[in-house]
């Protein structure tokens, strides 16, 4: 291989994420503020918390749960006094529910083994920054920023940016570089970083994107950033019309196709759906996404545009990647080399 496009491969246990133009918010320290307004003899609830944190659908109650099993408790933690909106005692740190039972009642709240009929003693008003909503205000402004012009006339090099999740807690990201439309590889990165938000469904373009922009702007100091990124996430194909590939097409200002696994809205007809098939996908009457297999007997995808791209140009580009696997080749090399266990000095 020309020395010019030799495999470029770093590797570091903890990679420094740059400087974010959104702000990541400190979960921790916002729900031990929560915890220290629930008075003595009081109790609140996690979908309770949940709403305080300014998530309205409550769907990170499960985190919450698993956060303060887990989390680090001292004596004076009021974290005993998050219960289930059932009454139910829930789960304790001390990793017994006796223990919870017991504080609570030595605080006068009345409870018995099967929980606390009385929840009425839920403190009403439980208040924070509300940063789960400035998160939610951030995909909305970058869902207004969208736009599907602008793309490269001749694309000379695809590319794509993919995060793992290692067992000791860091994120292992992997961004690939290939020639167009040979589909050789020209540059590979491989990099381990800090994970700074945690899992919370309806929240995960938070947890992945900051390690895909640090990748793809390590990319461009590099002079290696593909002319096109392919991302294995939605772009336009969202509720708010911002999955992760649109929200990193839109801070990168750079073209960026969003490749789907799963239907997460709208319909589309797959009955008998041949690999020559291309069949949109509808939501509220706007064509967002386009079905595709890459043969017969693999299961469809769902491309949409994410940036400076037209669905047509990003379902076309796709179909040009793909070389047999279910995803275009760029999304399934960058998943491959983020399993891959690395070798750290």
């Amino acid at each position: 291989m020309d020395s010019g496009l030799s495999l470029n491969i770093m590797d570091s246990c903890k990679a420094a994420l740059l400087d974010l133009p959104f702000v990541i918010p400190d979960l921790v320290a916002e729900v031990n503020s929560l915890l220290d307004q629930i008075p003595r003899g009081s109790i609140s609830t996690y979908g309770d918390l949940a709403r305080a944190l300014g998530d309205e659908k409550a769907r990170s109650a499960r985190w919450l749960g698993e956060f303060l099993k887990n989390h680090s408790c001292h004596a004076e933690c009021h974290c005993h006094r998050v219960v289930r909106v059932n009454g139910e005692i829930g789960r304790h740190v001390s990793g017994d529910p006796q223990v919870k039972i017991q504080l609570l009642r030595s605080e006068g709240v009345p409870v018995s083994d099967l929980g606390i009929a009385d929840m009425t003693r839920c403190t009403p008003h439980l208040h924070s920054s509300s940063p789960l909503t400035r998160l939610r205000e951030y995909q909305h402004g970058w869902a207004k920023q969208v736009r599907f012009d602008g793309g490269p006339r001749e694309v000379r090099s695809v590319a794509a940016v993919d995060v793992a999740y290692r067992p000791d807690g860091t994120a292992q990201g992997a961004y690939v570089q290939m020639d167009f439309p040979s589909l050789t590889v020209l540059r590979e990165m491989v990099l381990r970083f800090p994970v700074v938000f945690p899992y919370i469904p309806g929240y995960l373009t938070f947890r992945e994107l900051p390690v895909m922009l640090s990748l793809c702007e390590q990319a461009r100091r590099e002079n290696v950033l593909g002319d096109v990124i392919f991302v294995d996430g939605n772009g336009t194909l969202h509720p708010w019309r911002a999955g992760i590939a649109t929200c990193l097409g839109v801070l990168l200002d750079h073209p960026v196709v969003g490749v789907g696994k799963s239907l997460l809205c709208g319909k589309v007809d797959l009955e008998e759906m041949s690999a020559a098939d291309t069949r949109p996908v509808v939501d509220q009457g706007e064509t967002l996404a386009n079905a595709i297999k890459s043969k017969e007997d693999s299961r469809p995808i769902f491309v949409s545009a994410g940036h400076r791209m037209t669905l047509t140009d990003a379902t076309r580009l796709a179909r040009q990647s793909m070389t047999g696997h279910r995803l275009p080749e760029p999304i399934h090399h960058a998943d491959r080399l983020t399993r891959q266990p690395r070798k750290v000095d």
